[in-house]
C-alpha cells in the first residue's frame, strides 16, 4: 500500500497529542499552504474555517471548469471555461507572446485586438488548454522494482522508466487523451493525471498592453493595483465553437465583495515549502543571486532595443517579472523573522519524527544527508551555470566537436554531436556580444580568474596585459570554426582528435577546455540532484506520517484549488483597501502626468466620459497562489465568476518557502473592470452578452 493510503486516516489532532507541548506550540498547520489537490480535498478544514463543506459534485465542477494553458508539453498559465460555447478567460500576459506571433504587420500586443464577430476570431497555432478529467494513484507502480543497492542515480532512472511505461500504457488504453505522472510531496505520492486537450484555440480579445500592464515594472507585484489584465480565447472542435455546456463557470452579475469566501482553481507552478533550511540557504547564497545578476544585466542590455521588435519587448517584460519575483523570494530568505518561523516548523517536524522510533529509523537521517548534499550543490551550481557556451555559437560548435571526438561517449551521442557541429549556424549581433561579455564578467566573479574556462577565454589573445573581456571574446569569435568548410575538413581528418588537441585556435582551445568541465559538472549535478530527490521523497513520506494526507503539497504546475477571503490588509503604516476603482486608475495616471508606465491606452482615454468610475478594478484576497496561477478564475461558493487572478503582492513572494496570510495577498481583476472594458471600451458587447447568457 502507498503511504497516502496507509496514513490518510491519521488525524492531525491525534498526532499532536503524542508531541511535547513545546513542539505543539511552534507548529503552524498552514505552513505548507493552501494549494489543495482534488484527490485530497480538505473537507474538515473548510467546514471548520468557513462552515462550508463541498460535495463531490461541487469538486468535480470546480475541476472541470478549470484549465491549464500553454503548449501541449509546456504549459505556463491557467484559464477557465466561462461560457457553454468554448469561451475561455485568462490573463493578457498569458497569451501576449502568442499574440506577437500571429499579429503579422499589425501591433496587436500594443494596440489590442477585438474580434467583433465570431468569424474574426484568429487561430493561435500551438496553443492548447488542458482539462483534468481523471486521477489515479500510481505510487506503487512508480516505486516498483527499485534498485536495492542504494544507488541514487539508478533509483531515479528506474522511477523515470516506470513513469514512462505508466504514461505509455495510459496513452494506449485511453487514446486521444494526454497523460502525466505527477510527483507530490517530493515523490512520496505519485498521481496519474489524464487530460482532455483542446488544441484549436482562437483569439477573441487581447486588450492593449498598457491596459493589462498599467504601472509597468514599478507596480508589478504591488497592491493597490490598477492593471486590467485579461484576454479571451475560444476553443473550437471540428471548426465550430466547442460545446462546453457541461463544464463552465457562470458569470455573477455582482463581482467580488469584501469579506466573502472565494476559491481559485488553477495550476500553481512551483513552491519550495518542503525544502530544508540547508537547501534554502543555497538558494539564498548562490542560486538566486546568480540568476538575479543575469536578469539584472540582461535587462540593461536589452532595454535600448526593446521597442524595435515585439519579441524583444515581451522578452524584456518577462525578464522584469522574473527579476522582481526572484528578488522578492530572496528578500524573504533574508528575512530573519520569517526564517525563524521556518526554523521552528522544521524543528517541530524533526522532533515529531525523532519521537517515534520507527519514523526516526526510516526518516531521521534525511535532514543530515540533505545538509551534506546542499554543500555539494553549493559548490556545483555556479559551475553548471557558467560552464556553458552561453551566447557564443563559436564555443558551442567547439563543444559539439569535442563531444564528437570523445571516445568515452556512446557512438550515437558522438554521431549526434557531429551532426550538430556540421549543421550549426554561426552568427551573432550586438545583443549576443553584450550578453556574452556579461556572462564572462559574472563568471570571473563567481568562479575566479584561475578557473580553467575563465582563464582559457581570458588568455585567448595570449598577452600579458590587463584582462579585457571584449578583446578576449572578439579574439575567440574570430576562430576558424566560423568556416563550415574548416569544420568539415577537421572532422573528416584521420587524425581529427590529434588536430583538435593540438590546435591553438582560440575557439577550439575554449571548447577543448569547456567540454570536460561541462561533462564533469553535469555528472556531479545529476548525482547530487538524484540523491536530493531520494532524500526528498523520504521527507515527503515523513510529512505524511506526522501530519497526515490533508497537508497541501508543493506546487507542481498541476491543478489545485485554494480557499480564501476577499480582504485588505495593513501596510506601510496605513491600510490597503480590499479593492480599487476606476477613479484610482485615472487618478494615478493624472498624478504621474500620464507618463509611461502610468499612461493610459488611447481607447481608455477616449472612453472616460462614458464610464462609471466607481466600478471596481482589482481586489485582494487571502488565496494561496504562485506563478502558474495567472489566468485562474476566482469563483464564489456557488462556482460563479467574481474575478481573475493575475498577480500577488510583494509580500506574497516569500510564500515560496513558508506560507503566511497576514499581509500576503493574491491580486485579481474584478469582473466590473472586465465587463466595463468589453462594453464601454472595446466594442465587445457580444462577449458580455455571451457571459451573461451563460449565467444562472
Amino acid at each position: 500500500m502507498t503511504v497516502r493510503r496507509t496514513l490518510a486516516a491519521r488525524s492531525l489532532a491525534a498526532v499532536l497529542l503524542t508531541l511535547p507541548l513545546a513542539a505543539q506550540a511552534s507548529h503552524d498547520p498552514l505552513a505548507m499552504g493552501k494549494m489543495w489537490t482534488f484527490e485530497n480535498p480538505p473537507l474538515a478544514y473548510l467546514e471548520q474555517e468557513y462552515g462550508f463543506k463541498p460535495d463531490q459534485r461541487w469538486l468535480d465542477s470546480l475541476r472541470l471548469g478549470a484549465l491549464r494553458l500553454g503548449e501541449r508539453e509546456n504549459p505556463w498559465c491557467s484559464a477557465s471555461f466561462v461560457s457553454p460555447r468554448g469561451l475561455i478567460m485568462t490573463n493578457h500576459h498569458c497569451v501576449r507572446d502568442e499574440v506577437a506571433k500571429i499579429q503579422g504587420q499589425n501591433d496587436w500586443v500594443e494596440d489590442g485586438y477585438a474580434a467583433t464577430a465570431l468569424a474574426d476570431e484568429v487561430p493561435i497555432p500551438g496553443l492548447t488548454v488542458q482539462q483534468l478529467v481523471a486521477q489515479e494513484d500510481v505510487t506503487d507502480r512508480v516505486d516498483a522494482d527499485l534498485p536495492a543497492d542504494g544507488d541514487d542515480v539508478a533509483i531515479e532512472k528506474k522511477r523515470a522508466a516506470n513513469i514512462e511505461a505508466i504514461e505509455a500504457a495510459a496513452d494506449a488504453q485511453h487514446p486521444g487523451f494526454m497523460h502525466q505522472v505527477v510527483a507530490l510531496y517530493q515523490g512520496a505520492v505519485y498521481e496519474l493525471y489524464r487530460y482532455r486537450v483542446f488544441d484549436d484555440l482562437r483569439l477573441v480579445l487581447a486588450v492593449n498592453l498598457q491596459c493589462a500592464h498599467f504601472g509597468g515594472d514599478p507596480d508589478n507585484f504591488t497592491y493597490p493595483r490598477w492593471s486590467i489584465d485579461f484576454s479571451f480565447v475560444r476553443a473550437y472542435e471540428n471548426g465550430e465553437p466547442a460545446d462546453t455546456s457541461a463544464n463552465y463557470f457562470r458569470w455573477r452579475a455582482e463581482g467580488a465583495q469584501d469579506g466573502e469566501l472565494v476559491f481559485v482553481p488553477g495550476n500553481p507552478g512551483q513552491t519550495n515549502r518542503l525544502l530544508t533550511r540547508a537547501q534554502l540557504e543555497v538558494q539564498r547564497d548562490i542560486e538566486y543571486p546568480i540568476i538575479l545578476g543575469q536578469l539584472h544585466n540582461g535587462m540593461a542590455i536589452l532595454r535600448p532595443y526593446a521597442d524595435r521588435a515585439a519579441g524583444l519587448l515581451t522578452t524584456l517584460l518577462s525578464w522584469e517579472n522574473s527579476h522582481k519575483a526572484i528578488q522578492g523570494m530572496l528578500d524573504g530568505l533574508q528575512d530573519e523573522r520569517l526564517m525563524a518561523k521556518k526554523r521552528a516548523h522544521e524543528e517541530h517536524f524533526r522532533a515529531a519524527v525523532a519521537g517515534n522510533p520507527d519514523w526516526q529509523a526510516k526518516y531521521g537521517e534525511a535532514w543530515t544527508k540533505l545538509a551534506e548534499l546542499s554543500d555539494r550543490r553549493r559548490a556545483v551550481y555556479p559551475k553548471v551555470h557558467f560552464y556553458s557556451p552561453s551566447y557564443s555559437t563559436v564555443i558551442e560548435r567547439a563543444v559539439a566537436i569535442a563531444k564528437a571526438l570523445d571516445e568515452s561517449l556512446p557512438p550515437a551521442e558522438r554521431d549526434r554531436a557531429r551532426t550538430d557541429a556540421l549543421g550549426m549556424a554561426i552568427g551573432g549581433n550586438v545583443l549576443t556580444r553584450a550578453m556574452l561579455i556579461d556572462h564572462f564578467e559574472r563568471a570571473e566573479r563567481w568562479l575566479g580568474r584561475r578557473d580553467p574556462f575563465v582563464d582559457v577565454v581570458a588568455s585567448a589573445p595570449m598577452t600579458d596585459g590587463p584582462l579585457s573581456w571584449p578583446d578576449s571574446i572578439d579574439f575567440v569569435e574570430r576562430s576558424e570554426l566560423r568556416s563550415d568548410r574548416f569544420v568539415q575538413r577537421l572532422l573528416d581528418a584521420e587524425d581529427a582528435a590529434a588536430q583538435f588537441a593540438a590546435s591553438e585556435d582560440a575557439g577550439i582551445r575554449a571548447g577543448r577546455v569547456l567540454w570536460p568541465l561541462m561533462r564533469d559538472a553535469d555528472r556531479e549535478q545529476e548525482a547530487v540532484e538524484s540523491a536530493i530527490a531520494v532524500q526528498g521523497t523520504l521527507l515527503g513520506q515523513a510529512l505524511h506520517a506526522v501530519y497526515g494526507a490533508g497537508t497541501s503539497p508543493d506546487a507542481t504546475m498541476t491543478l489545485r484549488f485554494s480557499d480564501g477571503r476577499v480582504q485588505g490588509y495593513d501596510y506601510n503604516g496605513t491600510k490597503a483597501p480590499w479593492s480599487t476603482t476606476l477613479y484610482g486608475l485615472y487618478g494615478r495616471s493624472e498624478a504621474f502626468g500620464h507618463v509611461h508606465p502610468f499612461d493610459l491606452a488611447e481607447p481608455w482615454v477616449a472612453a472616460e466620459p462614458r464610464l462609471d468610475l466607481s466600478k471596481r478594478v482589482c481586489f485582494a484576497s487571502t488565496n494561496d497562489i504562485v506563478g502558474g496561477n495567472s489566468g485562474s478564475c476566482v469563483v464564489d461558493r456557488d462556482l460563479q465568476v467574481v474575478g481573475l487572478i493575475f498577480d500577488g503582492n510583494i509580500e506574497s513572494l516569500a510564500n515560496d518557502f513558508y506560507y503566511t496570510q497576514e499581509v500576503a495577498r493574491a491580486v485579481s481583476v474584478h469582473t466590473d473592470a472586465i465587463v466595463t472594458a468589453l462594453e464601454r471600451v472595446y466594442g465587445m458587447q457580444r462577449i458580455a452578452d455571451e457571459l451573461r447568457a451563460g449565467s444562472r
